[in-house]
């Protein structure tokens, strides 16, 4: 990363970084999956993560989620489809983390990390994989927040590179931590 070029500019083919330091770059592995290869130096203490893609195209508002876990049984930055997940030996409840977002607007809509992977800095990961798929699918290169964060997210904007992406909290929402019960 580099001031020599505006933020959420994207360069396609072979690119000379020429020392720049690179968050993440998008591949293509042999069997037509997307790999997301983010930089560990961007989030200290973060496991490497695979990840499925669930799309809502038939919703309303037409939305991506991408879920994370942090199993060795698929290697870490593909994203998989949701039945190819579901023939894999692994539940939804070990998902590290998940971010839900309006891909056409380039709006996100919620982030979610399970209570015993938080501060490892995943919710910057989230974003930036969701980020990266964004790019490498040719939607809105820019991934933004639109005022909306729980409790546990007021903060997160002081994590990313790119803080300027966050419009001001105007309204705090209820916590998506499931329920705990007996």
């Amino acid at each position: 990363m580099d001031n020599t070029h505006p933020d959420a500019t994207v360069l396609d083919g072979p690119v000379e970084t020429n020392g720049a330091f690179e968050l993440w770059r998008v591949g293509v592995d042999a069997a037509g999956h997307s790999v997301i290869n983010l930089n560990p130096r961007t989030f200290p203490g973060a496991p490497p993560l695979w990840f499925v893609v669930i799309p809502e195209l038939t919703a309303t508002e037409p939305a991506m989620t991408l879920v994370g876990f942090a199993t060795d049984d698929v290697p870490f930055g593909t994203v998989l489809t949701d039945p190819e997940f579901f023939s894999l030996p692994v539940s939804t409840s070990m998902q590290v983390g998940a971010i839900r977002w309006w891909h056409l607007d380039g709006v996100v809509d919620q982030v979610f990390i399970a209570e015993e992977w938080r501060r490892r800095h995943l919710g910057t990961l989230m974003t930036y994989a969701a980020n990266a798929f964004q790019v490498h699918n040719g939607w809105p290169s820019k991934l933004t927040s639109d005022g909306r964060r729980t409790e546990l997210g007021r903060h997160l904007d002081a994590g990313t590179q790119f803080p300027d992406r966050f419009a001001p909290i105007e309204e705090t929402s209820p916590s998506m931590d499931p329920p705990k019960g007996p």
